[in-house]
């Protein structure tokens, strides 16, 4: 597909941000991905899904069912299927928050990244 170039209208400053004025269609157009490159995905659904995978990662290492850890979070199980599934917005203190109550440190980075890490380390050491 040749390159086309967005249609700005203007710009437009909202407390002290600048806005760049385009028709609704070439925003239509743009919103659609018709432009981006293949393999181009969504950096913020990106970092949900994958967030969440971690989080169902945790509990699965710690061996607990959704109501468990609802149960030990006070939280219900609903909270932890969203939080699971990407659909709920969680915050730093929600995935500190799981990871202790799956006993684990908060640095934890998931079983396959852990083991990766430790295989990393011991690489070049001498006995």
């Amino acid at each position: 597909m040749a390159n086309r170039k967005t249609a700005v209208v203007g710009t437009l400053t909202v407390g002290g941000v600048e806005y760049v004025v385009i028709p609704k269609a070439e925003y239509l157009r743009i919103q659609g991905g018709n432009d981006l490159p293949a393999g181009t995905v969504d950096a913020h659904m990106f970092v949900r899904e994958s967030i969440a995978r971690d989080l169902r990662a945790a509990r699965d290492h710690a061996g607990l069912t959704q109501a468990e850890l609802a149960a030990r979070m006070r939280k219900s199980q609903t909270m932890i299927s969203q939080a699971e599934s990407g659909t709920a917005r969680i915050s730093e203190r929600y995935v500190k928050a799981v990871l202790k109550a799956c006993g684990l440190p908060d640095d934890w980075a998931g079983p396959k990244r852990a083991k990766r890490a430790n295989h990393r380390g011991s690489r070049g050491q001498r006995t």
